[in-house]
């Protein structure tokens, strides 16, 4: 797999996230991955009541990210989600397959199809929020025992939906817990980075 795109949507609680701007509430998150270790994103956050969206760049380690007005339109150099490796999304011990073996009680729930038609078989199971925190672009991650829909392509026999459910978060003020949905698609599509080395 030497490419693939995933978008990863926030429904219930929200999450915050840590960045130069100050706390932000997650909304959404498309992402594009080219091996071996560059991924391109497009993060909608909510900076109080604003909306906004930032564009991350990760080859390795290595981050810039660009924010409208607030970078002039530009991309600065600088960590968006320390940590975050695009390597790690594929690796053996911490990417999309150590996700899917940290299940456990995993049950096929029968066959399905997603709203474009896609034939599905749909599982269920439970793991620790960590364990799966690859499945959400490395930006976020989910802590505590979280609840695990997957649905398999019946064909092509991979993962191309995630329903993450953390239980934990529920409140009183906010009785929905917070819930990740998680769509991978494109894979081995033509990429189509905005390489901000290439810029320089």
């Amino acid at each position: 797999m030497d490419t693939f795109r995933m978008s990863v949507d926030l429904s219930g609680a929200d999450y915050f996230i840590e960045t130069d701007f100050g706390s932000v509430a997650f909304r959404r998150a498309v992402a594009q991955y080219v091996a071996p270790n560059v991924m391109q994103a497009t993060v909608r956050v909510l900076l109080g009541s604003v909306p906004l969206d930032v564009d991350v760049f990760s080859r390795g380690e290595n981050q810039w990210f660009r924010a409208g007005l607030w970078t002039g339109g530009e991309w600065v150099n600088a960590t968006f989600a320390p940590g975050f490796n695009p390597e790690a999304l594929i690796a053996q011990e911490s990417g999309f397959q150590a996700a899917l073996n940290a299940m456990i009680d995993l049950e096929m729930v029968g066959t399905a199809e997603l709203e474009d038609g896609t034939p599905v078989y749909h599982l269920r199971a439970v793991a620790e929020g960590e364990d799966v925190s690859a499945l959400m672009v490395g930006l976020i991650y989910a802590t505590g025992n979280v609840n695990v829909e997957v649905y398999v392509h019946r064909e092509e026999v991979y993962p191309v939906r995630f329903v993450i459910v953390q239980p934990d978060t529920a409140t009183e003020e906010e009785p929905e817990p917070t819930t990740w949905t998680v769509d991978v698609y494109d894979l081995n599509a033509e990429p189509d980075i905005d390489d901000p080395e290439a810029q320089q």
